[in-house]
């Protein structure tokens, strides 16, 4: 199996690249930060592990099953997010999509530009067919960004998350197709 290098995506004020080691401390302040996790995994509590999230994105890549880049701020260069695909299946041409943002920058359509950009390659370069996304359904800021590019809810799995409030979250289940995508114009 070939894998496809991670190129350099850019938008109007991203640079989205494979990442580093180096960028562990930048990870680890949103990675790091309850609030940003909040719907995630438990945050991190040392650039170890960091490293180690890295290492895995990285990993992913080499073995074919998915494809991370950190998003970075063109003007700093600064490590804001983590956007990438992940369980990607060459054969049924599909792959999950997921993001994370660092909390200062929230509210900014810079989501939306770093999740358009990997949908838009991952449509175009990987060939896919699918891109599917889970979010938990409280997360209305998750919901409504993957609304405002086109995702469509398909499903909920019930009572999926154990989160800090102590209960059980449903996981909303999105997804897009390609001729959808090339249909609202990328």
């Amino acid at each position: 199996m070939d894998v496809l290098p991670i190129p350099v995506l850019r938008t109007d004020r991203l640079t989205l690249r494979q990442p580093e080691l180096t960028d562990a401390e930048d990870v680890l302040v949103f990675r790091g930060d309850p609030e940003v996790q909040r719907f995630n995994s438990e945050p991190h509590t040392s650039v170890a592990e960091s490293v180690d999230l890295i290492r895995e994105i990285r990993r992913e890549h080499t073995e074919g099953t998915g494809m991370g880049w950190v998003a970075t701020l063109t003007t700093s260069g600064r490590a804001i997010g983590l956007v990438g695909f992940s369980g990607w299946d060459r054969f049924h041409r599909r792959a999950e999509v997921g993001y994370d943002l660092a909390r200062d920058l929230w509210g900014r359509g810079l989501a939306r530009e770093a999740l358009r950009s990997v949908v838009e390659f991952g449509f175009t370069r990987m060939d896919l067919h699918r891109v599917e996304a889970a979010t938990i359904a409280d997360n209305h800021a998750s919901v409504r960004l993957l609304e405002r590019c086109g995702f469509v809810r398909e499903g909920t799995r019930r009572a999926c998350s154990w989160e800090d409030d102590g209960t059980f979250h449903d996981s909303a289940i999105y997804g897009i197709l390609d001729h959808e995508w090339s249909r609202q114009g990328g």
